[in-house]
């Protein structure tokens, strides 16, 4: 007689019992360590536990939604609400970054001064004559991403993503000739000789996220889900956040 080790999808714990059938004659289970239910299998693969991991791993990794929906076998709608679903949990600042130069700050008993890299990139949605800038700023010493946000390039947008980085003492900004940054309140250097660590950066979103490859058909019908798809990419790769 073969038997089945059954894994808890939630908590990956095999300490789990029968659970009496679901309405269509599917085995359910419980798991006694964190007392969740859940199916070997399941008649629809959009209720299935994990594959709200699955969408995400797929989403940072360049797939676009039709294409997980097929792949995964389940709705379009289905990938959107699941995409929806991490918006609470984006971070628009790296705050594990701040955090550690925090800590370091107390070891050493020094405030530390930041010199930042500034820059936006174009992408859009729909179609071009809607354009969505991504305005972002990178430690110039590390290269480590500091803080995000989008909007048009009006300048208030850049205001924004000043107030994003009042923790980290700016007191440097490296930027090009987009007359938006002769508003910062610090030292402006303008040129691209001191802006090539963000321009990389740039290089590799793009990669990494396919709704802003410059030449293609993959793009954003709507603002919230462009939000949340390139956020999602920026959290994972730059800020090494797993959310799934």
């Amino acid at each position: 007689m073969a038997y089945i080790l059954v894994e808890c999808p939630h908590c990956k714990s095999t300490d789990v019992n029968e659970h009496g059938v679901s309405s269509v004659g599917k085995q359910r289970y419980h798991c006694v360590s964190c007392g969740k239910t859940f199916q070997w299998e399941y008649t629809y693969a959009g209720c299935d536990p994990t594959i709200r991991s699955k969408v995400y791993h797929k989403t940072i990794n360049g797939s676009g939604i039709r294409a997980i929906a097929r792949e995964l076998g389940i709705s379009r709608n289905t990938v959107t609400s699941i995409l929806r679903s991490f918006e609470k949990d984006i971070w628009y600042v790296n705050y594990d970054y701040l955090q550690r130069l925090t800590e370091k700050e107390i070891d050493i008993e020094i405030v530390s001064e930041t010199e930042v890299e500034m820059d936006e990139m174009w992408s859009f949605v729909h179609d071009k004559s809607q354009q969505c800038w991504l305005w972002w700023a990178i430690d110039h010493r590390t290269g480590e991403p500091l803080a995000f946000c989008f909007g048009s390039r009006e300048h208030k947008y850049l205001d924004n993503l000043k107030d994003l980085l009042a923790d980290f003492n700016v007191t440097v900004v490296y930027a090009d000739n987009n007359p938006a940054y002769n508003k910062v309140d610090c030292e402006l250097v303008v040129g691209k000789r001191n802006t090539q660590k963000i321009e990389r950066k740039h290089l590799s979103l793009r990669t990494w996220c396919s709704r802003l490859v410059r030449k293609g058909i993959r793009f954003s019908k709507s603002l919230s889900m462009h939000i949340i798809v390139v956020s999602l990419v920026i959290n994972h790769w730059f800020f090494e956040r797993v959310l799934a």
